[in-house]
Formats: C-alpha cells, structure tokens, sequence
C-alpha cells in the first residue's frame, strides 16, 4: 500500500509540474511570450508582473495578443468602460471572452485598463521666518493646492495665506508689511483627449495694497499637451469678468478681460519636481490695465509624504490703488505635505 501511495504521489507531482503555469499571458510580434499578471495599461506602456522575471513594463505597440484568467477593467478610447475576461486572438486583437457571444476587440481601441481610480491628489505647504537682533521681523505663510482627475474632467482647488511684520528699533513699533490670502477654483471638461473647456474663480484680499476684495470668474478652453506622471503642460485661453474694490481711497472697479495661461510641472526624478504657473487677464477696454500672476518652485521629497519647498511668486496689478506698488514679489522656503 505505501508503494502504490508513492507511486501515486509521483503522478500528481509529474503532471503539476509539466502543465503550464495560470496566469495572463502576453504574445509579442517577436514570437515570444511572458506569463504573469496584467496590472495596468496607460499611455501605451503595460506594466506586467512576470512569473520570471518580476514586474516589468512592456510597449503596447510590441505586443501582438495577450489574454488573462480574471476579468480586468477595460476603459476604451470611446469613453465606455467594460470588466471582462480577454483571450488571445489575431495580431492587433484580442477576444473580449466573458460574454455570451464573445467579441473581437482591436487592442489600439484600448487606452487604459485597469484605470487608477480617481482621487484627490495634491500639497499644503507652510513657511516662516523669526528675525531677532538688530532687525526683528515675523513671517508666515500657509499654501493649499489640491486636483481630482477623472476619465473625462478635472477639478482644482488652491488657496493661500501670507503675513509679515517688523519692527523698527528706533522707534520700537511693530507694522504690518503683508497681509494678503486668496481662494481660487477652477473645472475643466474634456471634449476629448487634450481639448477641454474650463470654468474658474479666484477671490483674493490684500490689506496693504488696499484691496478689500477682487473677484475674478471666467470661462476659457484649454489644451492638455502633455499629461504623464512625470510631466504635466498645458495652456488655456478664455475670457474673465474682473471686479475690484478698494479702500482709502474708496474706489470700485469693473471690466471684462481676457485671460491666457500655462501649467508647467516636471518631475526630474523620484524626489525632485518643479513646477511653473502664470496666467496673465488683460482688460478688453484699456491696454494699460492687466493682472498677472505667476510663480515657479522646486519641491524635494524627504519622505512619502514630507517635502521641503522652495518658491518664488509674483502677483502684478499694472493699476493699483493710489500710493501703493504694481508688484509683489515672494521668495518663500518650507515644508510640504503631500497627499
């Protein structure tokens, strides 16, 4: 009895291991072929988990057929979004297989699988400075920027706060030399792939330019050049209605402006990444008056979540009120926090 146990042992171990391996599997234009797991598509690049050789990323354009053992999400370029099986069929296809009557399906009408699904991703930074001695100064400022993108929009949210005061010895009194804050928000639908079409606001006060408040809403269409994980850029054109009030003297503003802007950011490795913003809102009514505001950072990790952050920014009113200077200019280091 204990040899025909052993003998029976030796037959199940035999056939387990000269049947092939389950998983996904990838047939390439070359011949050749990976077993594994398909966790992702994106941007023509398949990041693939090979039984042999580990996580690997693969081009969709090498790749003649693949299939899978389990039902993967499949987000399609026509926007519709399907969780089936797929099975290996003709070159530049594969068999959509968890259906009643299976279907052909052209691998270039697949633009994602496995999609990430959408989240909010963004920073809060804060800076300060405590100058003591011959010159005592305070400064602090707090920044908030945060996105969510879906397969078909974008929403952004960012707000800021800065303060500063010093002293003068001789007299020994303490004045406000900055104290402004902004809130701003912006949405963006897109009509396809690069093209879409945005709505945004920015409510903004400073108190030492005397600007009690300026309330900026506009629509535009802009244009996504580029949009990977290690860069970003892409420009908007619109139209602005532009109301601003200020105090001593008392005075308000309206007019409508147009409005040209670009996003920049570039991540020049796993730590590093810098970033530049302007948008420039000319009035329609007269060439000497326009806003601009702009800035450009670098941001370096130190941990998963922590960064340290170095930014200059630049808010330009060409009209501002009686007395008071057309530019501010920030230099701002500090910490980050991503999420």
């Amino acid at each position: 009895m204990r040899t025909g146990l052993w003998a029976w042992t030796a037959i199940v171990l035999g056939i387990g291991l000269s049947s092939p391996l389950f998983g996904d599997e990838v047939l390439f234009k070359s011949g050749d072929r990976l077993t594994g797991k398909v966790e992702k598509v994106a941007d023509g690049k398949m990041t693939f988990k090979s039984n042999v050789a580990g996580p690997l990323v693969l081009n969709m354009e090498d790749i003649k057929t693949f299939s899978t053992d389990e039902p993967i999400e499949l987000a399609l370029a026509d926007g519709s979004l399907q969780k089936q099986k797929v099975a290996a069929s003709d070159e530049g296809y594969v068999t959509i297989a968890g259906t009643a009557q299976p279907a052909s399906l052209p691998i270039a009408n697949i633009a994602k699988i496995n999609p990430d699904k959408p989240r909010w991703k963004g920073v809060v930074g804060a800076g300060a400075t405590l100058v003591r001695g011959n010159t005592k100064s305070d400064t602090a400022s707090v920044t908030a920027e945060a996105a969510r993108r879906g397969e078909n929009d974008r929403i952004s949210f960012g707000a800021g706060y800065y303060f500063a005061k010093q002293r003068d010895n001789s007299t020994r009194d303490d004045s406000t030399i900055a104290d402004n804050w902004f809130l701003k928000g912006q949405y963006d639908y897109f009509f396809s792939k690069q093209f879409y079409g945005y709505g945004n606001l920015r409510y903004e006060k400073d108190r030492i330019a005397n600007l009690d408040i300026r309330l900026t809403p506009g629509l535009g269409v802009g244009y996504q050049w580029i949009e990977r994980e290690d860069f970003n850029f892409s420009t908007e054109a619109g139209a602005n209605w532009v109301y601003e009030k200020y105090t001593e003297p008392d005075e308000t503003r309206t007019y409508m402006a147009g409005r040209l802007a670009y996003h920049v950011d570039k991540s020049f490795n796993d730590r590093v990444k810098g970033f530049h913003n302007l948008e420039y809102i000319p009035s329609f009514e007269r060439a000497d008056t326009f806003l601009v505001n702009a800035d450009v950072g670098l941001r370096a990790a130190i941990t998963a979540r922590m960064a340290v952050e170095a930014k200059t920014q630049l808010a330009y009113n060409s009209k501002p009120s009686e007395g008071r200077d057309k530019k501010d200019l920030r230099h701002i280091l500090g910490v980050a926090w991503t999420f």
